[in-house]
């Protein structure tokens, strides 16, 4: 009793306290540093006291914390879930919170004037596990895993990719499969054989990352948030996405390392995007981040989902699906414009006055505040055009990592200072889509500037060169018409190796490319439109100036450095 009463006392003072400095330590409330011991209800009880306080700081005294799944009696499917809360601040103190079985790391939902800072979040064991392939044949193929990922058989692989053995990254162009897998077998100590849902060529020799989970369980997940920060924030081993925010306001990231665990062999951090941004409104602010390793793209920013038309109702209400079933209702007074999806050119908009999912939970019911487009039509999609944030990208870097470095699908866009290396695809892809992911929208007002593309480019979710503004209409079909994206601005940018084009525009109403610099692109590539180290498609207002494009320096593959149609 006599241990507690310094505790009791600080729990008390803290509590009778006011204003910005009122500060909890959760040691008040149970939790302890470096015992071994499960944290998570200690913690949930730190969180519904500081809620009370309506504001304060809950500090972490350095060391390492302990969450298991389904241990927090608030919020069992979170390891630590604040719900509703205005002007909180956690800081880690430099402490790791390790957590143990499936579950979200940290979600705050309805939470205004956040901070999060100082803090690792790490996995145990890893979602994925990694070895050699050591025998093949059409519909199966074993893997003998590494000892560091212990395997028992019966493990779902939900993605499998071939990495090269001898630098423990991507190999180029190798297999990047998903859903492939019809189960897995121990077929002895540390060797699985996986068992495949149609024939795959998988090589003998290579490594294998097998990711057990690849979506469902993240980091740091924002819901309808505003004015949310996190600074020198750090996560290894993430069953997800690292950072997700959804239909928040003015997100700011600094300092966030995404990144396989320093001292380990872990080739991959996070088995999906390092951060994922989508219908967010203000500000996307990213600076000072290193991500590496994710099993996806290092920035996905995004208005949300287009919608596709099922039934017009009458000349101001639809019902409308996305393409994946997924969910995304607009807010009353989000704008939004309608689309063909042979050309994604807006053809009109308007204002939502109200949107509700029916029973089946899939089928958006929209309500405009004024009559639709009379050419609207069954088949069509609607985008946000108000979840558009600002992105404000800064010296970050992006690399050895499956897919993009950045993948920017939002209006008003500064991307600057960055390095992308050795992104599998390209390392900013300016887009949008309606044939799979339906991600919207048409783009406006982006530029990238002042950033250096490496080795770019050379195998899963690969395109023609390593900077990229384009977009896939229905049924793939290819190449858009001017207005799809508007303004885009690629300057001063050096591009460094690529298998490869260095840059392709497509669908640009107002494109500038200026001043850039590339060696070394067009290797090998695997199309005539990657052969190029300026590719033009099909865009307007065209300024091209100033650009460095040395034809005894490129790769073997190139052709001419600028080749602009129609």
């Amino acid at each position: 009793m006599l241990a507690l009463m310094p505790l009791m006392a600080m729990l008390v003072a803290t509590a009778a306290s006011s204003g910005p400095s009122r500060v909890l330590d959760v040691r008040a409330f149970g939790a302890r540093p470096n015992d071994g011991k499960d944290d998570t209800a200690a913690v949930a009880r730190a969180i519904e006291e500081i809620g009370k306080l309506k504001g304060g700081r809950l500090v972490f005294p350095k060391g390492r914390y302990e969450f298991h799944a389904g241990s927090n009696p608030a919020s069992p499917g979170a390891m630590m879930a604040l719900d509703g809360l205005d002007a909180i601040e956690i800081d880690g103190g430099g402490s790791e919170f390790r957590f143990h079985g499936l579950a979200q790391g940290l979600t705050f939902h309805r939470c205004t004037n956040i901070t999060l800072r100082n803090v690792t979040l790490e996995w145990a064991p890893a979602p994925f596990s990694v070895g050699r392939v050591i025998a093949a044949t059409e519909r199966s193929f074993d893997v003998e895993v590494e000892p560091e990922y212990p395997v028992k058989g019966g493990e779902p692989v939900g993605a499998f990719m071939e990495y090269d053995p001898a630098t423990r990254t991507p190999l180029r162009r190798g297999l990047d499969v998903y859903n492939g897998v019809e189960l897995t077998e121990l077929i002895r100590p540390q060797v699985l054989r996986l068992r495949l849902k149609w024939p795959i060529a998988v090589k003998p020799g290579v490594l294998v990352v097998l990711r057990h989970q690849v979506y469902g369980y993240n980091g740091v997940s924002f819901h309808r948030c505003s004015n949310v920060r996190t600074r020198n924030v750090t996560m290894h081993s993430v069953p997800g996405m690292g950072l997700i925010a959804v239909h928040s306001r003015d997100v700011t990231i600094e300092g966030l390392r995404v990144i396989p665990r320093p001292g380990t062999r872990h080739p991959m951090s996070a088995t999906a995007d390092a951060t994922h941004f989508m219908g967010c409104k203000g500000t996307v602010t990213l600076r000072n981040c290193v991500f590496e390793g994710m099993g996806d793209d290092g920035a996905n920013v995004k208005s949300g989902l287009y919608l596709t038309v099922q039934k017009r109702l009458d000349e101001r209400t639809v019902l409308a699906q996305h393409n994946l079933k997924m969910a995304d209702l607009p807010d009353p007074g989000d704008v939004m414009e309608t689309f063909h999806t042979d050309d994604l050119i807006a053809y009109g908009h308007a204002t939502v006055r109200s949107a509700v999912l029916e029973d089946d939970r899939i089928t958006h019911r929209v309500e405009f505040a004024e009559p639709l487009p009379a050419e609207l039509r069954e088949g069509d999609v609607l985008g946000n055009a108000s979840r558009t944030p600002k992105l404000r990208m800064s010296n970050c870097t992006v690399r050895l990592n499956r897919a993009r470095g950045v993948l920017c699908q939002t209006r008003d866009a500064i991307i600057e200072g960055c390095t992308f290396d050795r992104c599998t695809g390209p390392g900013v892809l300016v887009l949008t889509e309606v044939v799979h992911f339906f991600e919207s929208i048409g783009t406006r007002d982006v530029i990238v500037r002042n950033s250096r593309f490496i080795d770019c480019n050379y195998g899963a979710a690969s395109g023609d060169a390593s900077l990229m503004a384009m977009a896939w209409l229905k049924d793939f079909a290819y190449p858009p018409k001017p207005g799809v994206h508007r303004n885009t601005v690629l300057r001063n940018n050096t591009i460094e190796g690529a298998d490869g084009g260095g840059i392709l525009a497509a669908g640009v109403e107002g494109l500038t490319i200026e001043g850039n610099t590339l060696r070394n692109v067009c290797r090998n590539p695997g199309r005539d439109e990657a052969a190029y180290g300026v590719r033009i498609i099909n865009c307007g207002n065209v300024r091209l100036q100033g650009n460095h494009v040395p034809e005894d320096r490129q790769g073997a593959g190139f052709k001419k450095d600028v080749r602009m149609t129609p």
